[in-house]
């Protein structure tokens, strides 16, 4: 699994350097992301458990641009993979939590208000169970690179349909050039997750304003008057959050289809702290969030993992 996230990245960079030689546009109007979630980021190797990897490829078009706001049509591809603390286990009687792995499409329409505001609204069709094959995809990756074999696969939760909405609204609430201040709040509605958070967001550094910055991928659209390559942003952030959860399929089972073997019941509130540090060139951004999470069911402990995302503009 390590190395292919590795392999991920070396053709993602290839590109964007091929990418980086060519001129760079008046204006750009196609986005393509890769975000990728692990907990072996945290350089701690002992770790694959909980929310153990996500992978997400995802390409955006710029639809249009008026006087109040401006339109991102995206499309992305979800897979995501859950484990006990530790996949060595094989009895029932020492699970923390379930296994689960999903595979979906996401569209989705981000709008981006000259008033530093932003609205994303998106709609996830997928499956979650044993129908995506998770076990035998872990199973492989790990067998070709001479990682421990997953032993709980057999305890996941049982097939049912992934059918989500999901809503994000950040409204500013001071903007300078050196310093933000922000609120996010966020909902998930469906078959899968549903949840409510609530989060704050500090910016500070070299900064965009919202609707223009990496911190949402909002650089599409806005005009280049220097074909320049230097640095665009450059900034350091933090953000603490806590999540009500109502029902979280991936630990207790699927409102549809059969029950499963294993559930555990969700944790109501849920404390999230993110922090990081985002770059922004002309055609290019980078972005490092390290996330820390309260345990998400009982059994269960504080979970930490980071995601890096590449943005790769045409």
């Amino acid at each position: 699994m390590r190395s292919a996230l590795i392999g991920l990245f070396i053709v993602f960079i290839s590109s964007t350097l091929s990418a980086q030689e060519n001129p760079v546009k008046e204006y750009l109007t196609v986005d393509y992301q890769l975000l990728v979630d692990n907990d072996v980021f945290t350089l701690d190797l002992t770790r694959d458990h909980y929310y153990s990897s996500g992978i997400y490829p995802e390409i955006r078009f710029l639809k249009d641009s008026s006087e109040k706001a401006k339109k991102i049509r995206s499309f992305r591809f979800n897979h995501r993979m859950y484990t006990a603390y530790n996949i060595k286990w094989s009895e029932l009687s020492k699970m923390d939590r379930p296994y689960a792995g999903i595979m979906s499409l996401s569209v989705a329409n981000e709008y981006y208000y000259h008033s530093n505001n932003y609205l994303k609204a998106e709609l996830e069709l997928g499956w979650l169970g044993p129908g995506v094959k998770m076990g035998d995809q872990q199973s492989t990756w790990h067998g070709w690179f001479g990682m421990p074999n997953p032993e709980g696969w057999q305890y996941q939760i049982n097939n049912t349909p992934l059918i989500n909405l999901h809503l994000k609204y950040i409204h500013s609430l001071f903007s300078s050039y050196r310093f933000e201040l922000a609120t996010e709040s966020s909902t998930s509605l469906g078959t899968v997750y549903n949840n409510i958070r609530q989060d704050i967001i500090f910016r500070t550094g070299e900064l965009k304003p919202m609707n223009q910055s990496v911190f949402k991928g909002s650089t599409l659209g806005y005009k280049r008057k220097e074909k320049q390559q230097k640095t665009q942003e450059f900034y350091f952030f933090y953000s603490p959050g806590v999540e009500y959860v109502i029902h979280n399929a991936t630990l207790e089972g699927g409102f549809i289809g059969p029950s499963s073997i294993f559930t555990v019941d969700a944790t109501n509130w849920v404390i999230q702290h993110r922090f990081g540090v985002a770059f922004s060139w002309p055609r290019f951004d980078l972005k490092i969030t390290r996330f820390w999470r309260t345990k998400e069911n009982q059994e269960a402990i504080n979970h930490t993992y980071v995601g890096i995302q590449l943005n790769q503009r045409f």
